[in-house]
């Protein structure tokens, strides 16, 4: 039997129309979330083709890995976890994945009873290449504002200064926000993460009822560049993903279906001691702001160096030869508004919203991910290509 299935963002729709009776109708949602997602590794095994006993140091690209737990003595391979957070220099775990999944070529380094080896490897190299979230896709998050000196703080690719807020999570397409997310009903159910089929394994790390998250497990070989990657903050590199959850429309999950924006809290904290400050709405950041920044390319100035480009955390603000070395963003812009304040010409502009009256200057999930692998899990269930 044929299924009718609506994206999240289309449910909201019917909810705002006053035709939640068109829910009875539907027999799937599919909802999505994007975002800074820490608690993110990968795990790997990693062909040499040279003999050592084992690696007691393993580098990819720079950023130490952890090799084991299973020694491959003599194997002339190594497995290995890699942290999403893990860095060095600006270049962390969320842009060596993004690299591998894009299939770039990266190096592969290990230290063995003081010998180095080294090899050039791309990610079909890997037998095994899997992605886990130890605590992806909170129901709702905070935002962060500061009330003392300039701080750096992952939550920012600036310092955040005094008067400012960012903030995360999606509020009305979350996944969770959207279900029955009692750990048994979510415990096993297949998702797609950044574009790959995967799964959940249960309640993340931190999870609580008020704020419940998921663990998550995909293969990396399956996945789209597009929806995962780093993002620089003042206090390090960061990683993103984008995850998408079918939603069976029941009497359980009904109730959550028809939440809106209005209705999800959004608490503000002080990034000193993360001491709460007041509460406001996902609607005061979301509604009607704008998601990608607008372009003004001729106010640029072409200057020697550009602090939009220099201050992007996805590194999406590329030159342009053809526009006269010019800079514009390119697919991996995440909407973050970073670049708003980093020209000082006025080329990005980008209406970021407010929450409880402090200016939103860096946004840290990105709805057009979220709805586009949405409206991807929609057609692979019309098209019988992922099955519930």
């Amino acid at each position: 039997m044929e299924k009718l299935v609506v994206t999240v963002d289309e449910l909201k729709k019917m909810v705002r129309n006053n035709e939640e009776d068109k829910i009875d109708e539907v027999d799937v949602i599919t909802a999505g979330t994007c975002g800074i997602m820490s608690g993110t590794l990968g795990i790997f095994h990693i062909p040499l083709g040279e003999s050592f006993k084992k690696a007691e140091k393993f580098y990819l690209n720079g950023i130490e890995g952890y090799p084991g737990p299973c020694p491959n003595e003599f194997l002339g391979s190594v497995d290995c976890t890699i942290y999403g957070t893990k860095h060095f220099n600006n270049y962390g775990g969320g842009f060596l994945f993004k690299d591998l999944i894009s299939g770039k070529e990266v190096e592969a380094v290990v230290e063995s009873n003081g010998k180095t080896y080294k090899k050039m490897i791309t990610l079909k190299d890997m037998p095994t290449a899997r992605l886990i979230g130890t605590r992806n896709a909170f129901k709702n998050y905070v935002a962060l504002t500061n009330t003392g000196e300039p701080v750096n703080t992952i939550f920012h690719r600036k310092m955040l200064k005094s008067g400012e807020a960012s903030f995360s999570g999606c509020g009305e397409l979350n996944p969770l926000q959207n279900m029955n997310s009692d750990e048994k009903y979510i415990t096993g159910k297949k998702i797609l993460v950044n574009g790959a089929d995967g799964i959940i394994l249960g309640y993340g790390t931190r999870s609580s009822k008020e704020k419940p998250n998921m663990m998550i497990s995909a293969d990396m070989h399956e996945m789209d560049e597009y929806y995962i990657g780093g993002f620089t903050t003042s206090a390090g590199a960061e990683i993103f993903n984008t995850i998408a959850v079918p939603i069976e429309v029941n009497e359980k999950n009904k109730e959550y279906l028809k939440t809106l924006d209005s209705e999800i809290e959004l608490p503000l904290t002080n990034v000193f001691g993360r001491t709460g400050i007041g509460t406001g709405k996902y609607s005061e950041v979301w509604e009607k702001a704008d998601l990608r920044p607008k372009v003004d390319i001729n106010r640029c100035r072409v200057c020697d160096s550009c602090e939009a480009q220099k201050m992007c955390p996805t590194n999406a603000i590329v030159r342009l030869d053809h526009l006269g070395k010019r800079t514009l963003p390119n697919e991996n812009c995440f909407g973050c508004g970073v670049c708003v304040d980093s020209c000082t010409y006025g080329v990005y502009q980008m209406d970021r919203k407010s929450i409880m009256g402090i200016p939103i200057t860096c946004r840290q999930s990105d709805r057009v991910r979220a709805l586009k692998l949405a409206k991807e899990l929609k057609k692979r269930i019309e098209k019988e290509e992922f099955k519930i």
